[in-house]
């Protein structure tokens, strides 16, 4: 089989004032309040500045300065502070002016972002990694929601206070469901201001504070309400960003990309895959005689869902095994899925539905709304889960038992977790040690709602790393112990392999793509002092191209889900001649994606569905005993079907 292609268009908007160019953005992070250790050696970008002094921002409150933006009047009134026990007569400012010269407030921006500048400090890092282009997309959000909805800084009415807040509710791509965080920009960093508080307060006077709590939760960052900004430090990035990020070019002096993807494999991979045969969490957990959903009599992991119905039939490969029906929703998920070990909890975070994120249960038929957002993962063992969002973020999987009628993530066995970023993933190490999370600089990717025609890109730069959590368990409660940062240049959407002995990332490439996936050897070894030094040479390379991969539990495999681009290599995999045959347009012009297996021993890439025009294959992953879970989504439908391949079960000749 061909691999997917391997280039990408640029993909860098130009400023719009429309809604489009606002949802396609990707989103913004003020910081994600990780405590993090860096290697010794390793300067990473953590502070080398200190805190600012107040005479390092000059804001209008002393300068009595105009806005300097033509956006709408952005400044806001300059009257009371709004928000709670009544509404004041004028609005309190959106954002203070800053008398500063271009050059002093682009270098100060950029240190308080976290960019790779001198006297940079932590900013955004770890959760992203502060490219030119990325920085230019969160510019232009930052200002195209200034010119299409907020229109009315001074909030004149609350016919025009709420036109406002439907009009950036809207922008997230789900009209009339919920708020997102991308089409604010650097405005997300401000979404507990008291302007937000006036607005709502001034729109919905009867049920304000829920509704201001909603859209607090939805879209604030960081995600744990963790000050990070002082008031005037926000002021002087926002303003940064509305005059267009001048001098960014020149004080942002970026790494050469790596160059054409060369495929490698070493022997050490080849050595890792036979050990995890015997001693992997697939071998552990049957050993330990997981019960597997759908698996009741059945003689092999292949006989397994014997009872589920089969799947579209289009659906599938010939020769790649069979798909089975697991669940349809009755509302678009956000984000990607995952699923509990044993196969039988699926959760993702949830769009249009009366909780912002869910867990199904297959076994039970029943779905459970859970107060949490997005980025589910499970522990290897099933012992627990952890949602992004809320103030406690990890739960021991006990509280899934009965099944309850939801989940608060305030139960007896949940706690929080801060230490562990955005878009994590999982692990434990084998015989008894620590449990891992991974987290670091990330593309959101939730594509297939409407028409997605690209791969997420890959913006990461020289000074990406991921990010390393031990955590214990206690039987009852996770705790997290220090976090260790390991230098992963030009490597992004970081995934922790079961046993946490691996780590595999996207590596950025030319025009903002992706170049391959860059696989790491995890070599932990214990300080003496509670944590870890811990080392991650390459040890792969594979050269295809798609969204955030998983591993299988036995970790001879990795899957992926590819969106189907406008290139030759692409419309050859799935059977024409080339992107310009006639069969190829509905595929050019609406999109689509599916899912490949790669072996991690040999490389080899294999599709294993051949989903239709305008459909979506999408977050990949294994359970423990082999089958491969994803979920299926189009823009004609709400509905979504959770689907199951043994795909990776027949190429193992089981």
């Amino acid at each position: 089989m061909k691999a997917p292609s391997l280039a990408l268009p640029a993909r860098r908007l130009r400023p719009s004032a429309t809604l489009l160019a606002i949802a396609a953005a990707s989103s913004f992070v003020a910081a994600c309040g990780s405590s993090v250790s860096l290697p010794p050696g390793e300067g990473g970008s953590s502070s080398e500045g200190g805190a600012t002094s107040a005479s390092s921002v000059v804001s209008s409150t002393a300068t009595g300065l105009p806005s300097s933006s033509s956006s709408g009047g952005d400044t806001g009134g300059a009257g009371g502070q709004g928000g709670t026990g009544g509404v004041e007569e004028t609005a309190p400012p959106f954002r203070n002016p800053v008398d500063l010269p271009d050059a002093d407030l682009a270098l100060r921006a950029l240190q308080l972002l976290g960019a790779d500048v001198e006297g940079s400090e932590d900013g955004c890092v770890p959760c992203h990694s502060l490219t030119e282009s990325k920085l230019r997309i969160w510019e232009q959000s930052t200002n195209a929601i200034l010119e299409a909805c907020l229109t009315d800084l001074e909030v004149t009415s609350q016919d025009s206070a709420e036109a406002m807040l439907t009009c950036v509710r809207d922008a997230s791509g789900r009209p009339g469901s919920k708020f997102a965080t991308h089409p604010l920009g650097f405005w997300a960093a401000g979404a507990s201001n008291a302007w937000w508080a006036y607005t709502f307060e001034k729109a919905y006077p009867e049920d304000a504070d829920t509704r201001l709590a909603d859209f607090v939760n939805q879209v604030q960052m960081p995600p744990d309400g963790a000050v990070t900004l002082t008031p005037a430090e926000f002021d002087l990035v926002g303003e940064w960003f509305v005059r267009g990020a001048p001098l960014l070019d020149e004080l942002l002096d970026e790494d050469p990309l790596p160059g054409e993807c060369d495929a490698l494999v070493t022997s050490a991979v080849g050595d890792h895959v036979e050990a995890m045969a015997t001693q992997g969490w697939r071998a552990l957990n049957a050993s330990s005689s997981m019960l597997m959903y759908g698996c009741a009599g059945a003689a092999s992991p292949r006989e397994c869902l014997s009872s589920e119905a089969d799947a579209n039939p289009s659906w599938a490969v010939p020769g790649q095994g069979s798909l089975k029906s697991l669940h349809t929703t009755d509302y678009e998920s956000s984000y990607w899925t995952r699923s509990s070990s044993s196969g039988r909890y699926v959760a993702h975070g949830v769009w249009s539905f009366n909780a912002n994120a869910a867990i199904i249960d297959l076994q039970e038929n029943v779905t459970i709304p859970v107060s949490a957002l997005y980025d589910p993962a499970f522990f290897p063992d099933d012992s627990g889960f952890v949602f992004q969002g809320g103030s406690r973020n990890v739960c021991s999987t006990s509280i899934l038992a009965g099944p309850p009628a939801q989940i608060s993530m305030n139960e007896v066995g949940c706690s929080s977790l801060q230490e562990v970023g955005l878009y994590q993933h999982l692990g434990a190490a084998l015989g008894g040690g620590d449990y891992f999370a991974v987290s670091g600089a990330f593309m959101s990717d939730d594509g297939g709602h409407d028409t997605t025609l690209q791969n997420p890109p890959a913006m990461f730069g020289g000074d990406s790393a991921a990010y390393l959590t031990p955590m214990i368990f206690n039987g009852t409660s996770f705790s997290a112990k220090d976090t260790i940062a390991v230098p992963t240049p030009q490597e992004g959407d970081a995934v922790l392999s079961h046993s946490a002995r691996l780590l595999i990332s996207r590596v950025a490439g030319p025009g903002d793509g992706q170049n391959g996936f860059s696989m790491r050897e995890v070599i932990a070894t214990p300080d003496g002092q509670g944590s870890y030094d811990i080392e991650a040479p390459e040890i792969a390379r594979y050269c295809v191209n798609g969204g955030k991969p998983a591993f299988s539990f036995d970790e001879r495999w990795m899957v992926l889900h590819h969106y189907v681009e406008d290139t030759d290599a692409d419309a050859q995999e799935l059977g024409f001649a080339n992107r310009l045959d006639a069969g190829f347009t509905p595929y050019r012009n609406g999109g689509a994606s599916n899912i490949f297996l790669v072996e991690l021993a040999t490389g080899q890439v294999t599709r294993i569905t051949n989903m239709p025009a305008r459909s979506y294959a999408l977050f990949p992953h294994f359970r423990s005993d082999g089958w491969i879970y994803f979920i299926t989504r189009n823009d004609l439908t709400p509905n979504e079907v959770v689907v199951a391949s043994d795909a990776a079960l027949v190429a193992e000749g089981l």
